[in-house]
């Protein structure tokens, strides 16, 4: 008997991870915003990527508008969002980074802020201050 329900509950388990989608499960919700503080009236490229296979892109004008999107965190899974920030001729110049990863363990930042400067990519959430993050490539 024992047996019987460790295996109901493996199975149901799996049910849940595989009709996540399905059944809209969701989980926290996070939002990502980026800024265009580059000078010279240069233009950014945002580009950001998941495991779900959504792709986002943006093309910021100078001290336009933010950039935002929100999605919920994956409930019994690993949400990955990563990002590639372009700026100048052709947008050669780039960096490629995690913009977020789900991590149960440590405390959810709710907002991710990411302000692009001259000298790199700077970083904040609700729970840290604004911080340089990144150089450019």
């Amino acid at each position: 008997m024992k047996n019987v329900s460790i295996f109901l509950v493996v199975l149901a388990f799996c049910m849940i991870q595989n009709m996540e989608h399905v059944i809209s499960i969701k989980g926290k919700q996070t939002t990502l915003t980026f800024r265009n503080s580059l000078s010279h009236n240069k233009w950014l490229k945002v580009r950001c990527n998941s495991g779900d296979k959504e792709v986002r892109e943006k093309f910021m004008p100078p001290n336009g508008e933010d950039y935002s999107f929100s999605f919920h965190d994956d409930v019994v899974g690993h949400k990955l969002i990563w990002c590639t920030l372009s700026k100048g001729a052709d947008y050669k110049v780039h960096k490629k980074f995690d913009a977020y990863v789900q991590d149960n363990r440590k405390p959810h930042g709710t907002f991710y802020n990411y302000v692009a400067q001259e000298d790199g990519i700077y970083h904040s959430t609700m729970l840290t201050r604004i911080h340089k993050m990144y150089d450019w490539n």
